[in-house]
């Protein structure tokens, strides 16, 4: 009787020492899906954040083209001018709103936020106060005279702290996600510590209870289940960090890094396409058939181009072609009918065939166009709405100024 009582005790404390592994597993595993879900919090923020700055910076950009137009005399049309410069600045301020209702941003990038905020108002009220009076006189002269000394300097400053606030943005994503990374590798060596333990506490309990070795077998295959999913959650946190995890394509931080150093002295062809209309995909069929079908685009993309050109997924169903250096100008144009033929062709997602047309800009990059990636973004985006805008399914080229 005391023999079957001692069996009976050591089959508790194998029991026991299972269910207390058991339940680390569980915990670990919430702790580590907390983790990739606060990655995808923040990369949720940092794409509104994002959105909504090159937003404002693309709107202030419009509103000074169209003064130097006026100043160069090839705009005369102040009544559709004051009205197309009354809804681009509509759009600033929606696109501050939706800056201004992210929480959780340092105190630096809210002061350069707020500094391109004012030398914004003041560029606004500079612009208003100078008034139609120079074109009215045809005096166009005096008027680029204002706006080259008073008025575009503060376009560029704004632009410049609007950048500026993006990269302190950027830098403040990268250093939580480096930081959930840390915590994720802590965590998971804290399992394996742990499930070494467990192991030899099962080994020993194993021993005095011979009748329990089968329960331990079933025990040990569900941990090793628990823990292939922490290390598939693992590396959904540490993919997110340097990739598009929809399309397995860089994302835009990387094209910055890739051609930043180029702009002052390098010159390349360069595109981006995107499909128009894409939002009426998620409308009709949902978000999920929308990613499959961006997923199932890209993929073609990758097997078509991937040797003439580098591509990048730098924001939803908009991708980015940077050419390789021994491609020419007439080349690249012929590339990008391809690309727009290859984005534009039926796809069949969850058995259902999808087609949509898409349009493009491209552009001969010249040594010291842009000051920086942004605004050579805001160039090409800009042409490729004016071809949305002419009916869509077009490729647009930017014209070197």
């Amino acid at each position: 009787m005391a023999k079957g009582k001692s069996r009976f005790k050591g089959s508790g404390a194998y029991i026991f020492a299972g269910i207390l592994i058991g339940i680390i597993y569980l915990v670990n595993t919430f702790l580590v899906e907390g983790i990739y879900w606060s990655n995808t919090s923040v990369s949720q923020t940092t794409s509104t954040v994002m959105n909504s700055l090159n937003k404002i910076n693309g709107q202030l950009s419009e509103i000074n083209n169209d003064s130097i137009s006026i100043a160069a005399g090839l705009k005369t049309d102040m009544e559709s001018i004051v009205k197309d410069t009354n809804n681009r600045y509509a759009n600033i301020i929606d696109a501050e709103h939706a800056f201004e209702s992210v929480e959780g941003l340092s105190d630096t990038a809210i002061r350069r936020y707020n500094y391109a905020k004012n030398i914004i108002s003041t560029y606004k009220q500079r612009l208003d106060a100078m008034g139609t009076g120079a074109v009215t006189s045809g005096n166009y002269e005096e008027m680029g005279y204002i706006l080259k000394q008073d008025i575009y300097p503060m376009q560029i400053t704004a632009s410049e702290m609007l950048t500026s606030t993006i990269d302190i943005v950027s830098a403040d994503t990268g250093k939580i996600m480096r930081k959930n990374t840390i915590r994720s590798y802590l965590l998971m060596t804290m399992m394996m510590i742990v499930a070494i333990l467990g192991e030899i506490a099962v080994w020993i309990f194993a021993k005095k209870a011979k009748k329990a070795r089968l329960e331990l077998e079933e025990r040990e295959k569900s941990l090793a289940e628990v823990d292939a999913k922490l290390k598939t959650t693992r590396q959904k946190a540490s993919d997110l960090a340097i990739i598009n995890v929809l399309t397995g394509m860089k994302n835009r931080y990387a094209l910055d890094n890739d051609i930043n150093d180029r702009l002052e002295s390098g010159r390349f062809q360069i595109a981006v396409f995107d499909m128009d209309n894409f939002r009426s995909i998620n409308d009709t069929y949902g978000y999920d058939f929308g990613d499959e079908y961006l997923a199932a685009v890209a993929e073609k993309l990758k097997e078509e181009f991937s040797e003439v050109a580098e591509i990048y997924n730098i924001t939803g169903n908009e991708f980015c072609f940077v050419f390789n250096k021994n491609i020419s100008e007439s080349q690249a144009m012929g590339i990008a009918q391809n690309i727009q033929r290859v984005m534009s062709s039926p796809y069949e997602v969850l058995n259902l065939a999808v087609q949509l047309p898409c349009s493009g800009a491209v552009y001969h990059y010249l040594p010291g166009d842009c000051l920086n990636v942004n605004s050579l973004l805001v160039k090409l985006d800009t042409a490729m709405r004016n071809a949305k805008m002419n009916g869509g399914n077009m490729i647009s080229t930017v014209m070197n100024i």
